[in-house]
């Protein structure tokens, strides 16, 4: 009989590509990720991809407990639903999280959130109280960078993000939201910290980074993680193993960093977390007066 393990993740995982073409490079990463677990568990090991799920779909699977033959469940979360699922269910654990290059070239576990405008808005740097009373386009409800974090630098400013300015609008994603200011059609946009680089590569917005400036930078933020659900610490002690061996830091030109840059946009490789590391976004959400199914996509 094999020892079954599941590995899920979401449709919005990436900007650049989705459908078939996600999926595939998902399933590129998951084969990696299987070959090593067997080489260090045995044969027998089986690791199914799930279908893509949206991401309160994907918690609630995480959050129920592995049965049958199921020893242990694998998610590719974003930052704020792996937050959500680990205060209703403590045992969904963090066990890596992607390394990530910032704008200034550092590289470490973290990334930021941004507010930025298009330059014919005079809108200066590192003056958010100059959002005030304009247009402004987030990206999706549930998303830790595309809405949660920067909502929450507005709120810091004595700006609220919904009644302090003039039309707020849901772009439903980083580059729709980039697309909307850069377009003229919001006054500012909020994002992670490579949205205007990662504009600038799209065919048609390549002057991208001419036309859009960051107006502000949030503070650091734990970036995206892989949690586990299993009841046996030694599975998750082999998964970590495994994580850590085919995306290696040391190692970014490897075959598992590769098939993670696919997807995930960084070949930094993945580090192990302290599962309690994304605590800090329940303040935002807290302050915000956010309940957990808020935050979850309609």
């Amino acid at each position: 009989m094999p020892t079954r393990l599941t590995l899920s993740y979401y449709p919005w995982i990436t900007q650049t590509i989705s459908g078939a073409a996600l999926a595939k490079a998902v399933g590129v990463f998951s084969d990696l990720l299987q070959a090593q677990l067997r080489q260090q568990m045995g044969n027998a090991v089986q690791l199914d991809l799930l279908n893509v799920m949206e991401i309160p779909d994907q918690l609630q699977n995480l959050k129920e407990k592995p049965t049958g033959d199921v020893i242990c469940k694998i998610g590719l979360l974003n930052p704020l639903g792996y937050a959500l699922v680990h205060a209703e269910e403590p045992k969904v654990e963090a066990v890596a999280v992607i390394r990530r290059k910032m704008p200034n070239g550092d590289v470490g576990p973290t990334y930021k959130a941004q507010l930025y405008t298009n330059r014919k808005t005079a809108i200066k740097k590192d003056k958010i109280a100059d959002i005030r009373g304009r247009t402004l386009a987030f990206g999706s409800p549930d998303s830790t960078s595309n809405f949660l974090v920067p909502a929450h630098m507005l709120w810091k400013a004595n700006i609220h993000p919904l009644n302090g300015l003039k039309r707020v609008d849901f772009a439903g994603g980083h580059d729709t939201a980039a697309i909307a200011v850069y377009e003229g059609r919001s006054d500012v946009g909020a994002g992670h910290d490579g949205v205007i680089i990662n504009l600038a590569d799209k065919p048609g917005y390549g002057d991208a980074d001419q036309v859009l400036t960051n107006v502000a930078w949030s503070e650091p933020i734990p970036s995206d993680p892989v949690a586990i659900h299993a009841g046996d610490t030694a599975v998750r002690e082999q998964i970590v193993k495994a994580l850590t061996t085919i995306a290696n830091p040391k190692a970014p030109t490897s075959a598992g960093n590769q098939a993670v840059m696919a997807f995930w946009g960084t070949s930094e490789g993945f580090e192990t977390i302290d599962p309690n590391a994304y605590a800090t976004l329940h303040e935002p959400m807290k302050v915000l007066g956010l309940r957990p199914a808020d935050m979850k996509k309609f």
